[in-house]
């Protein structure tokens, strides 16, 4: 009787220990809903978000869940983190795949009476390192031949909170690589040249028929495989890049794409001089232009060899500007320098050969004044078509900036000094589309021409007609820190950077 006493206790004892450990671990237990990033498939802008799978005309990652999909689970707290030994598996699939739900048992070292953060990862192995979580360069489904099938993502969860609200781990970049030169070429990168290790990196090579001829993940600063690209033709290459740490995005500062071409280095110039922010889910849609001696971006300059461009910034006015200054041949070529109001070039630029002195006398205007102590008045404040080097010179499409367009491009972009093939000027990029056009410090003509890349002058069709009508208004620089706006005496020579006016 002893004996079966003792037994009906420990039996007792077994069912109330299995009890409170069953009850423990329901008080341990979060069932979340798991949510996909929102699809937005536009890219006409620089950084739209991506969902569905690449292809050369296009990039449409497949954001869906599919049964069997495994979350890797994360808890922090305080300065601690703690991984589960089982990654959660997903459940109660949507019929669009958008959402579904997965269960996390929290860990018994989590003290839940305290704040916690829980972080899940998926479409990537993850791995504790001190206090942060690493993603690891895995980018395929389990068990899956496909490339890429599942997202990279991540969410971070509250204490209490029971929504996993995804969002993509990696930043793409689909680089559209244009060979405008007339020979064969074959081409590969290894990602963008940084001074600090920062992602983990791994791209793939599309063909014209939208299948993968190989994919390698790899570390910074490693070769993406070679593409082949035939004279005029296109290739496109998919980079993913994976911060290393998933707690913030990236800044990026002066990065250069590191290319191979035909076996040899062609570091490009400066790509992402504004991007700022390489945020992840974001894809960023390049073209990058070899002409058979140089690689350049076209998102920075033009689309091909054949100039002059129109290169929409995306301005308010909706006022676009050409490639390269008038005269010139290509964007970091100087070009011709001309007088304000005067069509055509000269070898000296002085006050005796201004076309509106008369006698050379500089209060004896002509043309283009409002001030009487100045020259006989004509109330006329810009240039007018017929005086108009742009005008004149490329056709009636194009006209000499007004001052207001010289401003608008200084108060709607992003400036800055470069050095563009071994041309110092300022490149201005847009805030709104990421496009560029550079002006190079193309000096000014005294003696033969003066300053060539460390200085720049540029007309508006404008002048200074209440005070100083033998004033034009310039932009201007004197070096890497003087951009400015201001006032040049109209005989001197300068630069014109015409804009696209169509049919005024």
């Amino acid at each position: 009787m002893k004996q079966y006493l003792l037994s009906l206790i420990a039996l007792l004892a077994c069912v109330v220990l299995f009890s409170s450990c069953e009850e423990d671990i329901e008080k341990r237990q979060v069932t979340f809903t798991a949510t996909m990033p929102a699809d937005d498939l536009s890219s006409s802008r620089l950084g739209s978000i991506i969902n569905g799978v690449p292809s050369p005309d296009g990039f449409n990652l497949d954001a869906q869940w599919k049964s069997g999909d495994k979350i890797h689970i994360f808890v922090r707290q305080g300065d601690k983190v703690y991984q589960l030994e089982s990654p959660a598996v997903i459940s109660s699939i949507s019929s669009d795949g958008k959402t579904c739900s997965f269960m996390v048992t929290l860990p018994k070292s989590v003290n839940r009476d305290k704040d916690y953060d829980i972080i899940g990862v998926t479409g990537v192995e993850a791995q504790i390192d001190g206090e942060n979580v690493v993603a690891l360069c895995n980018l395929k489904r389990e068990g899956s031949e496909r490339f890429n099938e599942i997202l990279p993502m991540w969410f971070t969860a509250k204490k209490g909170s029971t929504q996993a609200k995804f969002r993509h781990l990696c930043a793409y970049e689909v680089l559209s690589v244009n060979n405008v030169s007339d020979a064969s070429i074959t081409f590969k990168h290894s990602g963008f040249q940084v001074l600090s290790r920062w992602y983990i990196y791994s791209a793939s090579i599309l063909l014209s028929d939208g299948s993968i001829a190989g994919e390698q993940d790899v570390k910074n600063d490693a070769e993406s495989d070679e593409i082949t690209i035939p004279a005029g033709g296109t290739g496109t290459i998919v980079s993913r890049y994976i911060p290393i740490t998933i707690i913030a995005d990236v800044t990026i500062d002066n990065a250069k794409l590191k290319a191979v071409v035909n076996g040899n280095a062609a570091t490009t110039i400066d790509a992402m001089i504004s991007y700022k922010t390489q945020a992840r889910g974001n894809a960023y849609y390049m073209e990058v232009n070899w002409d058979g001696s140089n690689l350049y971006f076209s998102n920075e300059y033009c689309p091909d060899t054949n100039h002059p461009h129109i290169i929409d910034l995306g301005l308010p006015s909706g006022t676009k500007w050409a490639c390269c200054n008038l005269g010139a041949n290509i964007p970091t070529e100087c070009g011709d320098y001309f007088a304000w109001g005067e069509t055509t070039t000269k070898p000296y630029f002085a006050k005796y050969n201004y076309k509106w002195y008369h006698s050379g006398d500089d209060h004896n205007i002509t043309k283009y004044c409002c001030n009487s102590s100045f020259g006989t008045v004509d109330n006329r404040t810009e240039l007018e078509p017929e005086d108009d080097a742009a005008f004149v010179n490329w056709g009636p499409e194009w006209r000499t900036p007004a001052l207001r367009q010289l401003y608008e491009l200084k108060n709607n972009c992003t400036y800055k000094w470069a050095n563009v093939n071994g041309m110092g000027g300022y490149l201005f990029k847009s805030n709104t589309n990421g496009r560029a056009v550079f002006l190079p410090a193309a000096g000014w003509p005294y003696n033969g021409v003066q300053e060539v890349g460390s200085e720049g002058f540029y007309w508006s069709r404008g002048y200074d007609y209440d005070v100083r009508p033998d004033l034009g208004f310039i932009l201007g620089f004197g070096g890497k820190n003087a951009l400015n706006g201001y006032y040049y005496s109209r005989y001197n020579g300068a630069s014109v950077r015409p804009v696209y006016v169509g049919q005024e």
